[in-house]
């Protein structure tokens, strides 16, 4: 069946023209068709029999005398007729007395078995002025007695080549009909289909955009009040589309002065935040550096809590400035990624060596499983997201222990944190990756940070697009995995395996740094670990220092910006070149930007930011000078 939406209007006019046309004259056809076949059954079987009745009359006498010749004669008159196959005259006895077969209408007739017309043969006596009756309708007189009985066979050939006549009549007028019904819609569909289909290829040039086409009026009065209503329409379109178009001009317009405007406040932003971390993170830095030189002296009691009390005050400043500076850079998306190919163990021991020691004071055990895996990914930003998995771990599973280590899967690596702490509830797990939450202090006690940890995770994972998932239940723990590319093994850099904690007795160390407390600070700390100092504040005073003491350095600890014309990379190449030999170097730099951060990773120089924790500045100390 032809769908009702398969068919367009003109093909629909068609056939709401054609279809009763066509569906009343096959009925007619059928019905006069039927009836002429009928009427020439009839004549054939009527034709039949009166052949047998004539022949019965005409016999009479032939079979009264016996005369065969003259069955014969009228048998062979019966037989030329027309679809006569066979006559047969039989006797009173039941005898043949004559038959006569017209043997090729007998072969054509095929399978169709012959029509057969009996009639007996009636008589009183010999009449000869009556021998061929006429009247045979009329019952033989009383006292008439059967004599024999005559047989006419008759074929259908003729019936049935008239009936195909009529059939192919039939055929041909249904033919005829039906084109000139076609003919005639199509010559009527024209009126209506014409100016539809007009109508709906100008709708749809508006639905292209172009409003300035028009549908020509014409047709009856419903076609032509339809054009109008279209062009009326149009013009309403086009002065709308001519209103909103002047009113997404004036939006654009606005929209580019505010995007400008975004955009220098974010550059004032990103100013301010460059400022502000190395302006604060200067004094952080000295303090937390005093701090660890007084705490390595001896203190009453009293003396001893207060020390204890201030540097954990200062590490909880230092952990909620780097996260409030973390989470202001990525929100102004001034960090950019420095994908490449290294070695994930020096990065896992150096996590290790940075908060072993404070896993062993939590009274918490940290395992590192060590692995030979290499991967693609910043090695800066991915330690950082390292970095927070296990202080988030060791802040809320205490008296636990904490898992960290690796595996591959397929063409990628992952980074898995576990821990078997309280667990996280299934409806929470969303909401710890959100600035400010953490779900058991709901006293705000800063000395568990901010609730950004997780947070700047999440974002830094993002920003790598590094897959980060979190399979975690009451009571159960909780696992945090990073999903990273796999790299192939390649030359491991040098300085990148920390060796084993060591005297620093005798490590002669030359700092420079422009700011005061910070280079008190450093070199308090340096030399309550048994290191020869020399300070300064620019190139050309550390170099004079250096040629008065005579003595050639064995480490480098500089800062980034340097008062001066050269910064800390240029002082570190002078003073390499000026001794002829790649002396180990570290930076220390307030400055966070991901600028910063490139031009350092690319001399291959490791990079501290301020404030630096005693622990790592002294691990990485022993790391460069027995690499």
């Amino acid at each position: 069946m032809i769908g009702e939406g398969s068919l367009d209007i003109r093909a629909r006019a068609i056939l709401i023209a054609a279809l009763p046309v066509i569906v009343m004259a096959g009925l007619l056809i059928f019905f006069f068709t039927s009836s002429r076949l009928s009427d020439l059954e009839d004549v054939h079987i009527q034709r039949g029999k009166a052949l047998a009745r004539q022949l019965a009359a005409a016999s009479e006498y032939g079979v009264f005398s016996g005369n065969l010749e003259s069955l014969r004669k009228l048998s062979n008159a019966i037989v030329v007729e027309k679809d006569v196959v066979r006559v047969v005259v039989i006797g009173p006895q039941h005898d043949v007395l004559t038959e006569t077969v017209s043997p090729d209408r007998l072969a054509e007739h095929g399978s169709d078995p012959p029509l057969r017309f009996r009639e007996p043969v009636t008589g009183v006596g010999v009449n000869i002025e009556d021998a061929f009756l006429e009247n045979t309708g009329i019952s033989p007189p009383a006292g008439t007695e059967r004599r024999g009985e005559v047989l006419v066979e008759m074929t259908r050939e003729s019936l049935r080549a008239e009936e195909r006549r009529l059939f192919w009549n039939a055929v041909l007028l249904g033919v005829a009909v039906l084109v000139a019904s076609v003919l005639l819609a199509l010559q009527m569909s024209r009126g209506i289909s014409g100016p539809i289909q007009r109508i709906a290829s100008t709708v749809t040039r508006f639905g292209h955009g172009d409003l300035a086409a028009r549908v020509p009026v014409e047709g009856g009065r419903s076609l032509r009040a339809l054009a109008e209503g279209v062009n009326d329409m149009a013009d309403k379109l086009g002065a709308s589309q001519e209103y909103l178009q002047r009113q997404i001009e004036s939006a654009t317009r606005e929209l580019l002065d505010k995007k400008d405007e975004a955009e220098r406040g974010n550059r004032a932003k990103t100013r301010f935040l460059a400022a502000a971390s190395h302006d604060l993170r200067q004094p952080m830095h000295a303090l937390g550096l005093f701090v660890a030189e007084l705490g390595q002296k001896p203190h009453a009691p009293d003396t001893r809590r207060l020390v204890e009390q201030i540097a954990v005050s200062a590490e909880t400043m230092e952990n909620l400035l780097d996260s409030l500076l973390d989470i202001s850079r990525l929100d102004v998306g001034v960090l950019d990624r420095q994908i490449k190919p290294f070695p994930l163990q020096p990065l896992l021991e150096r996590i290790d060596v940075d908060y072993r020691r404070e896993a062993e004071m939590r009274g918490q055990g940290l395992r590192l499983r060590p692995t030979s895996l290499w991967v693609e990914s910043d090695p800066l930003l991915l330690e950082r997201i390292l970095h927070n998995l296990i202080s988030n771990a060791l802040r809320y599973a205490p008296g636990g222990t904490i898992l960290l280590g690796c595996r591959v899967r397929g063409r990628r690596v992952r980074i898995e944190v576990r821990d078997n702490g309280p667990g996280i509830a299934p409806e929470a797990q969303e909401a710890i990756f959100q600035e400010f939450v953490q779900l058991d202090n709901p006293e705000r006690n800063r000395a568990k940070g901010l609730g950004l940890g997780l947070a700047i995770v999440r974002r830094l994972t993002d920003l790598l697009d590094h897959p980060l998932t979190l399979k975690s239940r009451p009571g159960h723990g909780a696992l945090f995995a990073v999903d990273l590319p796999a790299a192939a093994p390649g030359l491991i850099a040098e300085g990148s395996h920390p060796v084993a904690s060591q005297a620093l007795n005798g490590l002669h160390v030359v700092l420079v740094d422009d700011d005061e407390l910070a280079v008190a600070s450093t070199q308090g700390l340096l030399e309550s670990w048994g290191c020869e100092v020399t300070a300064a504040n620019s190139e050309a005073h550390i170099i004079a220092a250096l040629d008065a003491r005579g003595t050639r350095p064995d480490i480098i600890l500089s800062d980034y910006q340097i008062t001066g014309p050269a910064d800390g990379l240029e002082i570190i190449q002078r003073l390499r070149a000026h001794y002829g030999e790649p002396i180990p170097a570290i930076i220390l730099s307030g400055d966070t930007s991901s600028a910063t951060a490139a031009a350092i990773q690319q001399a291959d120089i490791p990079l501290l930011h301020k404030p630096v924790r005693p622990a790592k500045l002294r691990a990485l100390l022993q790391r460069k000078t027995q690499a």
